[in-house]
């Protein structure tokens, strides 16, 4: 038995030593790594011996590569370490700067001084062949006078007819152009008037006559104003020459009707001497619309307080109009 054994235990340390052959490992380093790992796990160990190691290089990188240490990170940061990503700010001031960088145009496209004259030109009779009756009545120091015109206007060229009184029934006036001509029966032919002429109390000639403010007058924007709880387009009007009814009008055209509520009239040297408010109560078909229509105009003196004169329109009616009418060869007939 004691033979037995004492071949044993040579097989073993053959069998050893030939391992360590066979690994290549260095006596010294291989008793000193045994000496750590232990005698059976020098015997049949394998590889597995350094799989705890990598699991714990595993564990070791994980808090850098998992997401969740991050996530508690960043939830653990105050208000402020968030702060500077933050868009929301600069969202809101985009627009602010935006705004303050863009300035006010005096009109944009949609709010050109030329067409919007030439809207409210139309409701005052600046079309295609429409006819209506002017009455005019001046209260001044306290006289009444009154006097009927049958007015038919193309553009803004217009004839108009005394109707009453019977002192100057028949009587006739004639715009073609902006030149006007009066004449009256017994009268071998017209006489050239102008159309500042004073034809009753505060009303002139040009004031029975359609406008033509949009071609008439050079057009400047002033700031918006309210006129009788209406916004208003505020149009300094200048005349293009002399041959206009007035020199110059501060003019106020309502911005959702696109008609003329109130104007100033102004003397060439900038003196205002007169004013006046329209009034739209009647209406007229355009291209299959219904337009308001001028009803009344109220002029008032600037100097002399309670003088007024009121132009009254009435039974204004769209229809085409022949030449003759306009002629002047013809308007003494």
């Amino acid at each position: 038995m004691k033979g037995l054994s004492r071949i044993s235990v040579f097989g073993l340390a053959l069998l050893v030593s030939t391992l360590a052959v066979a690994e290549n490992i260095e006596p010294s380093a291989k008793a000193a790594d045994e000496g750590s790992r232990g005698f059976f796990s020098r015997l049949f160990g394998s590889d597995d011996g350094d799989k705890p190691a990598e699991r714990a290089s595993t564990s070791r990188l994980a808090p850098v590569e998992s997401k969740a240490p991050a996530a508690s990170q960043a939830t653990s940061q105050p208000p402020a370490a968030s702060a500077p990503v933050r868009t929301e700010p600069e969202a809101k001031a985009v627009p602010q700067v935006a705004k303050a960088s863009v300035p006010t145009p005096i009109a944009s496209s949609g709010e050109d001084p030329y067409q919007i004259l030439k809207r409210a030109d139309e409701s005052r009779g600046n079309l295609q062949g429409i006819a209506w009756n002017v009455a005019i009545e001046s209260n001044e120091k306290g006289r009444t006078d009154s006097m009927l015109y049958d007015i038919k206007a193309r553009g803004f060229n217009i004839s108009g007819l005394n109707i009453a009184p019977p002192k100057s029934k028949g009587q006739k006036l004639l715009m073609l152009d902006n030149n006007m001509w009066f004449h009256k029966p017994g009268l071998s032919k017209p006489i050239p008037i102008s159309l500042r002429q004073k034809l009753m109390g505060q009303a002139s000639y040009g004031d029975v006559a359609s406008t033509n403010y949009a071609e008439d007058y050079e057009a400047t924007r002033l700031p918006d104003e309210t006129v009788n709880g209406a916004d208003c387009y505020v149009f300094d009007l200048k005349a293009r020459n002399s041959r206009t009814t007035y020199d110059r009008i501060i003019y106020w055209v309502d911005k959702n009707r696109l008609v003329g509520v109130k104007a100033d009239y102004y003397t060439l040297s900038g003196k205002r001497f007169k004013s006046a408010n329209m009034e739209y109560g009647s209406t007229v078909m355009i291209d299959g619309k219904e337009r308001p229509f001028i009803s009344e105009i109220a002029i008032y003196e600037e100097l002399m307080s309670g003088d007024v004169t009121t132009l009254s329109m009435t039974k204004p009616k769209l229809a085409p109009l022949p030449d003759f009418i306009f002629n002047i060869n013809l308007f003494m007939q």
